[in-house]
């Protein structure tokens, strides 16, 4: 079990690569060879600045805040909305609303292109598969907005592929107890 650092955001790519090299990882799953052999009329010099580049766009695609993640889905859920528009039909109102075991699901299928003297050499297909798993969480609306929470445990699988070849993916279960309090809140109710 893990307890998130509540001074840096948990990113994907934290998550799944800690302080391990992405281009390593690349290296070791097979896929830089897949990458350098979609360029083999090229020199070793540009297949390897190939594999540094796809290396460097995927850990990019990884600096996914997982927390917003979880945000975006929540201001989805249709009991939050539902608090959201009673607490705008009364605004000196405030409920909590509690969102027993549930389950958050990211499917994220970007590509890269790899361009070489400004021609397409190769398209690059990258799989980011993300499913959290919260146990309890109690929310805070107000005024037709999500100001506040407090999450429990969550339970984290992700995994991320490239090329068809999974790099990394990793199975973890994360004490997230906090608090939160939003700002202004997340708007549930347009």
């Amino acid at each position: 079990m893990i307890t998130a650092a509540a001074t840096q955001p948990l990113t994907a790519r934290a998550f799944l690569f800690g302080d391990t090299d992405l281009v390593q990882a690349m290296k070791t799953s097979g896929v830089a060879d897949t990458i350098r052999q979609e360029l083999g009329s090229f020199t070793q010099v540009t297949r390897d600045e190939a594999v540094r580049e796809v290396g460097k766009i995927s850990a990019e695609l990884l600096n996914l805040d997982l927390t917003q993640v979880l945000l975006g889905a929540w201001s989805t859920y249709a009991a939050l909305r539902e608090a959201g528009h009673r607490t705008t039909a009364n605004p000196e109102s405030e409920e909590l609303v509690e969102l027993l075991s549930h389950r958050v699901t990211l499917d994220n299928r970007p590509s890269i292109e790899l361009l070489v003297n400004g021609k397409r050499i190769a398209t690059v297909h990258f799989v980011l598969m993300l499913q959290i798993t919260v146990e309890a969480l109690t929310a805070t609306i107000r005024t037709g907005r999500l100001i506040g929470l407090r999450v429990g445990r969550c339970d984290f699988d992700a995994s991320v592929s490239i090329e068809g070849k999974t790099v990394a993916s990793r199975r973890a279960q994360l004490e997230l107890p906090f608090s939160a309090r939003l700002g202004s809140g997340i708007v549930l109710v347009r």
